[in-house]
């Protein structure tokens, strides 16, 4: 923590409200809804976050190295968000590419990398061909990187292997042959790497075409695009991984691991994300050092994807038993979704007010408790906002989660009892509405929903194979956890945060 949160800059995350007391603060989260006492102290370095503090100027502050593991557990909760400095980080990096018949998009690749604004005595570039049989070699034998060649075929996972065992980076960088890296892909992740947990960090991942329709629904839709928000993975039973066509990872850690599973040919980014997972490792998400994707433009390759995609689910549940789906809980929750439930299915003008009259009752409860937090009143507006929110938030997840893994049960439902078709049209076209309007595509809301609901029905009935293949239908098991609104601070809080009498304390 020290090594790396001592320089750079804090910032309060979108969705993160400060209010403060004479005697204490309280932090309200809407995604997810919680609120977290500070006492003053712990409040004023806060209050310093709303508009981004500079950390390495305070860095001899002996109140900001007690704050440290508070500030800490804040950036793993997402409540801040830090940026380390830009300059003076750079480590040599080998970057990684596979490749297997792809003369006519290799050499685009190289060309991105030896663009790449990062000192050229720092990086090397290796490209392995997984024995390619066509002119693949001969194309990057014209360029001043290092070609590997495989005896035979056996797959992107060994290539990428090989690649690592020659590789003299401390960091190495992963990309395909079919990627255009931005020149800022390394200098945007690297800065990072200063906080020494961090084993892997991936970047944006974006449409390289965005003509056709489909080109147009990939672009933001892909599953290679893990979002605009950053995100980090700690703990083996968390279900967070990002792609191998844009990562960067500590040699040291892929080593510990064994490198790739070469047995594993669609999902072994995510089998390497959980094996460091529960080594212990961080994990990191940013949504910059951009690499351009060619996706597959056609109908049948795009498609047939995420049927393979989904064919690899359950046996990667198979292979991480600890692993598992998590919902967040609310306090409300169930009678919220059964009254809307019932509202859908008889008697609206009855059920629906019902709905609203819980959410009502959960923000006045929940701004009273907040209240006595801070010894003083809180607004009610900001309060309901963020149940709301919150609220919204978890209705999406649930019900895009119907809809990628029972689509199909639910149109046999439909057909036989006809009276259940509003609702489910409601929960499968509901995640459409939603993503549509979050990601902006450039095409219509009718055809966007219909590329959706065609990638969920391949997607689960590749996960239906794969379950009925290895017998193993942990895809389908979710569990609901969370410390709800308020809570004390559990007994591990009270171990790594020794100053949490001085500093603060979560309820």
């Amino acid at each position: 923590m020290r090594a790396g949160i001592l320089s750079g800059e804090l910032t309060l995350s979108p969705g993160v409200s400060l209010f403060q007391g004479p005697d204490a603060g309280v932090l309200l989260q809407s995604d997810p809804m919680r609120a977290i006492k500070v006492n003053a102290a712990a409040a004023g370095i806060l209050a310093r976050c709303r508009k981004g503090w500079r950390i390495d100027e305070n860095a001899d502050d002996p109140l900001l190295n007690a704050a440290l593991p508070m500030l800490d557990l804040f950036i793993q909760a997402g409540i801040l968000q830090w940026s380390p400095p830009s300059e003076g980080f750079t480590p040599f990096v080998s970057i990684v590419v596979p490749v297997f018949n792809r003369a006519s998009e290799i050499e685009a690749c190289i060309r991105s990398l030896l663009d790449l604004d990062y000192p050229e005595d720092l990086r090397e570039i290796i490209v392995v061909d997984d024995a390619s049989v066509d002119s693949t070699p001969d194309m990057v034998s014209k360029y001043p990187v290092q070609l590997l060649r495989m005896a035979e075929n056996r797959g992107q996972s060994a290539a990428r292997n090989r690649g690592v065992e020659a590789a003299r980076g401390e960091i190495i960088a992963f990309t395909d042959s079919d990627c255009i890296a931005d020149p800022n892909w390394l200098k945007d992740i690297l800065p990072f790497f200063r906080d020494e947990r961090i084993a892997l960090a991936g970047g944006l991942v974006d449409a390289y075409y965005k003509k056709s329709f489909l080109d147009r629904y990939e672009a933001a839709q892909s599953p290679l695009n893990m979002g605009e928000k950053p995100l980090i993975g700690a703990g083996d039973r968390s279900v967070f991984y990002v792609p191998t066509c844009n990562i960067l990872f500590r040699k040291s850690a892929y080593g510990e691991i064994g490198g790739l599973n070469e047995s594993i040919r669609v999902g072994e980014d995510v089998d390497l994300s959980w094996r460091l997972l529960a080594r212990g490792h961080r994990l990191l998400y940013l949504p910059r050092g951009r690499v351009l994707h060619k996706h597959r433009s056609r109908f049948k390759d795009a498609f047939c994807r995420r049927f393979d995609y989904g064919t690899s689910e359950p046996a990667l549940y198979l292979a991480h038993q600890r692993t598992i789906k998590r919902f967040p809980r609310q306090q409300g929750g169930l009678p919220f979704f059964a009254l809307c439930g019932m509202g859908c299915l008889t008697l609206p003008w009855l059920f629906f007010p019902g709905a609203g009259l819980i959410l009502l009752g959960e923000a006045l409860y929940k701004r009273r408790q907040a209240s006595k937090m801070l010894d003083a009143p809180l607004a009610f507006y900001p309060i309901f906002k963020a149940v709301l929110r919150s609220r919204f938030t978890l209705t999406h997840y649930l019900a895009l989660h119907l809809t990628r893994y029972y689509l199909l049960p639910m149109i046999a439902l439909g057909l036989i009892f006809p009276k259940t078709i509003p609702i489910l049209s409601g929960l499968a076209f509901f995640p459409a509405l939603v993503l549509y309007y979050r990601k902006r595509p450039d095409l219509n809301f009718p055809l966007f929903a219909l590329f959706f609901l065609t990638e969920q029905a391949f997607y689960q009935a590749g996960v239906m194979r794969g379950c009925f293949k290895t017998r193993c239908f942990r895809p389908y098991r979710i569990t609901f956890s969370g410390a709800g609104f308020l809570k004390k601070s559990p007994e591990k809080w009270r171990k790594i945060w020794p100053f949490r009498k001085k500093m603060g304390e979560s309820v």
